[in-house]
């Protein structure tokens, strides 16, 4: 049979239990805040909804840093007959987008200035609407397609095509003052060619007339016996 355990090893034994009791305790704690962070950080991109009475409107906030991609999906329930509309408003009011709709939308912008930036919904209309909306900032934002719409995309398609029969204009307008430019050219060195011609032509006329009086005036003079 073994010996009773002495009184420093109980003490040890107290000990090592106590601590292994403080670092389960610190393990759980940890897991907690983790599990709290996950939570916090889905609830971040959830659905939001709340009521906007009639004859209101009704704002949500985010702060926002400096050049931040702020995206939101939203619909207005019921539709029937809604009379209103959607800002989404700068730290000064400045107004980043704004559509009359009630139909399941979306909206893209980026922050210009560091601050809170607020979606407001405003009710216009006789009867209560419910808004359901979620968004998005940042890194939250993990379709940066969504910002090119159909209609943005349409926008910069029409927008391209115009860009290339301007270009195309030019190069036309190019190629024609560059074939004007050849014929002038053409025609100027024709000119200077036909003119130094003329030129030499009417010098050495100009000559035999000259050698011809001469010679015409001293036949003259000698049957004349003037010399």
């Amino acid at each position: 049979a073994g010996r009773p355990p002495s009184i420093c090893e109980r003490e040890s034994c107290s000990r090592l239990g106590n601590a292994v009791a403080l670092g389960m305790g610190r393990i759980a704690g940890a897991g907690a805040l983790v599990a709290a962070a996950a939570l916090c950080a889905l609830g971040g991109v959830g659905a939001t909804q709340f009521w906007v009475e009639p004859q209101s409107s009704r704002c949500i906030s985010e702060e926002l840093p400096e050049k931040a991609l702020f995206t939101g999906d939203y619909s207005i329930d019921p539709t029937d007959e809604f009379v209103g509309n959607v800002k989404v408003l700068g730290p000064l009011d400045a107004v980043l987008f704004e559509r009359q709709t009630s139909d399941p939308h979306h909206f893209s912008v980026t922050s210009m200035t560091m601050g809170v930036h607020k979606v407001c919904f405003s009710n216009e209309s006789p009867a209560r609407r419910r808004v359901v909306i979620t968004l998005r900032k940042g890194l939250e934002v993990d379709d940066h397609s969504q910002m090119a719409r159909k209609d943005h995309v349409e926008q910069i398609e029409k927008q391209l095509d115009k860009m290339r029969e301007m270009a195309m204009a030019i190069k036309e307008e190019m190629i024609y003052m560059r074939g004007r430019e050849e014929e002038m050219r053409d025609t100027n060195e024709s000119t200077n060619t036909r003119v130094l011609w003329f030129n030499i032509m009417t010098l050495t006329l100009i000559g035999t007339m000259g050698l011809w009086q001469i010679y015409y005036l001293k036949r003259y003079f000698q049957m004349k016996k003037l010399i």
